[in-house]
């Protein structure tokens, strides 16, 4: 079953006839490599990083990186990188993303000072605290940007309701409160 799988990927990989890849570059790997790589393999829970250990496995039993790029349904570039990757940075690079996030425009002090302010005035738009940050900090955020961090710190602007129909006219308003003055 997945040898005819195998051969069907390859045949219909586009690079599959055209590309002639060293494999002896990519399959010097040891016994005790090998050993290691099934066990990372084993142990990941991450489909998306376990097939960086299957491709490794797979060059390391000599099949093309064309092959693998077919089989994995991944680039040849991005298996070249793993393969990289494990040379110089080890087998444990491999293990995670190394996401980096990116840091906030705005420091924890000035956010703060953002979020109580907002707390005392109580804007009704975004538009208002986009202003605020602006005139403050000298730094332009999105109102949904605004909107996402205020949602973060678990803060909700409060409009004031509206009821329906008209208002009263300020006249109607003083018949039908009683006087306060003596």
């Amino acid at each position: 079953m997945f040898l005819s799988w195998y051969i069907h990927a390859v045949n219909d990989h586009p690079y599959s006839g055209k590309v002639n890849m060293d494999v002896s570059s990519y399959s010097s790997f040891s016994d005790q490599e090998i050993v290691s790589l099934q066990q990372y393999r084993d142990r990941q829970q991450d489909a998306r990083l376990k097939v960086r250990f299957i491709a490794l496995l797979m060059l390391a039993k000599d099949i093309s990186i064309t092959d693998v790029a077919a089989i994995t349904g991944k680039a040849v570039k991005s298996i070249e990188n793993w393969h990289r990757q494990y040379l110089t940075k080890g087998i444990d690079s491999l293990n995670s993303f190394q996401y980096k996030p990116k840091e906030p425009y705005l420091s924890d002090e000035e956010t703060q000072q953002m979020l109580n302010w907002v707390r005392t005035t109580n804007p009704i738009h975004l538009k208002q605290i986009r202003a605020y940050v602006i005139e403050q900090f000298g730094v332009k955020y999105t109102t949904e940007a605004i909107r996402k961090m205020l949602h973060k710190h678990e803060i909700k602007l409060m409009r004031p309701k509206v009821l329906p129909g008209n208002p009263p006219t300020a006249e109607e308003q003083k018949k039908r409160l009683p006087s306060t003055s003596k």
